[in-house]
């Protein structure tokens, strides 16, 4: 009865009828329109393959992915853009990205992560590598995903009880690695939430998950690093693709629905820390004493391509060129600059609720460099906030 209340949404997940069941016992009738509304835009527009996407979903513990995934679909419809989903096999054994959007000049995959900053898995692995760190053991940890520590809480009957289960599995693993081999080539540590993977390393310290991360992480998570982490690996989900699939552009886009959302800690930490300087010295009551100028910045060779490929005037607006008295100094640049895997990514897209913003790269690979994408998006905001 209820799925002929919500006509679309019902053929939307009817493919998958374990999923719509959960769907409609879980969630209120608030919630079940809103989805409606949007499975209903997808299938008016020219959005294919949503099926693949709704069977390849296996519960409700993977549903906001979903629904961040069909988000950006309908942002892309919006601009005039194909969308077709992906299934995750299409790459014949490498990891395919969720999907690809055409228009008349542009072709690209999209990958879409939902960010989730108290997300279960990381808070554990951050957890690890603090005690390894203390008990002086250097490793890249990586927890194995489990539906135990996949399942949000809502789930469960209080965060309370998830947090509990959390702390179990943190003791048991702690009463294991003092009676583990370190000399070992790999060590498998299993705990009663997630099966935990331990690599010796030459760095000085332990570290969570991906050995091209230049900055290791030791301290609790925050938003930053969440940030940083889920950007570096998607960009790194490239690295194994060949042949045409890298002639395609590569979009990130995330979904970041944070209370910590900020436009400019996207900017920073991929572009730098931007820094205005005041034509006023403060004291001077006067106005005659000049300013310092602001400082000159060296136009490196990647900056030159940059200019060349056509990025000039993007430059000026990021402040990696001086945009009046702003410019980002040279020992304050970003991810952009520093991490070379990133070369991978055409440009970020991020969500925020209704607002989407366009973090495009000037520094992509040549196949994938692609100042044209500013165009694309008219509508994303585009700068510093």
């Amino acid at each position: 009865m209820i799925g002929k209340r919500f006509i679309f949404l019902h053929k939307g997940l009817g493919c998958n009828s374990d999923l719509e069941n959960s769907v409609f016992s879980t969630h209120n009738s608030e919630y079940l329109s809103y989805l409606d509304k949007l499975f209903k835009e997808l299938y008016e527009g020219t959005c294919n393959s949503i099926n693949v996407k709704v069977n390849e979903t296996p519960d409700l513990n993977h549903f906001d992915s979903l629904i961040s995934e069909l988000e950006f679909a309908r942002y892309f419809l919006k601009n005039k853009m194909q969308v077709t989903f992906l299934p995750h096999n299409i790459f014949q054994g490498r990891k395919a990205p969720d999907m690809m959007i055409s228009s008349s000049s542009l072709d690209s995959y999209v990958e879409v992560k939902n960010i989730q900053v108290d997300e279960a898995s990381w808070k554990f692995g951050i957890n690890i590598v603090k005690k390894l760190n203390d008990l002086g053991f250097c490793f890249m940890v990586v927890v194995k995903a489990s539906k135990t520590l996949a399942t949000p809480a809502y789930i469960y009957q209080s965060k309370y009880v998830k947090d509990q289960t959390q702390k179990q599995a943190f003791i048991s693993f702690h009463r294991e690695i003092r009676h583990v081999k370190t000399d070992s080539s790999k060590i498998t540590i299993n705990t009663p939430l997630a099966e935990v993977d331990l690599y010796p390393t030459k760095k000085k310290k332990s570290y969570l998950g991906i050995s091209t991360m230049l900055e290791v992480i030791t301290q609790p998570p925050d938003y930053i690093q969440r940030i940083k982490y889920d950007i570096l690996n998607k960009t790194i989900k490239r690295q194994d693709w060949i042949d045409d699939e890298l002639r395609k552009n590569y979009i990130i886009a995330i979904d970041d629905g944070s209370i910590f959302f900020s436009l400019d800690t996207y900017n920073a930490e991929l572009f730098g820390h931007a820094t205005y300087y005041s034509p006023i010295i403060i004291g001077d009551t006067t106005g005659r004493i000049p300013a310092p100028p602001v400082p000159r910045i060296k136009i490196n060779d990647q900056i030159k391509l940059a200019i060349k490929q056509g990025w000039k005037d993007y430059l000026v607006r990021m402040c990696i060129l001086q945009n009046g008295r702003s410019v980002i100094p040279e020992n304050k640049r970003g991810l952009f600059f520093n991490e070379s895997i990133l070369k991978n990514a055409t440009a970020l897209i991020v969500r925020n609720r209704k607002q989407f913003w366009l973090l495009a790269n000037p520094f992509a690979e040549p196949k994938i460099n692609n100042p044209n994408i500013l165009k694309e998006f008219s509508d994303a905001k585009i700068g510093w906030e």
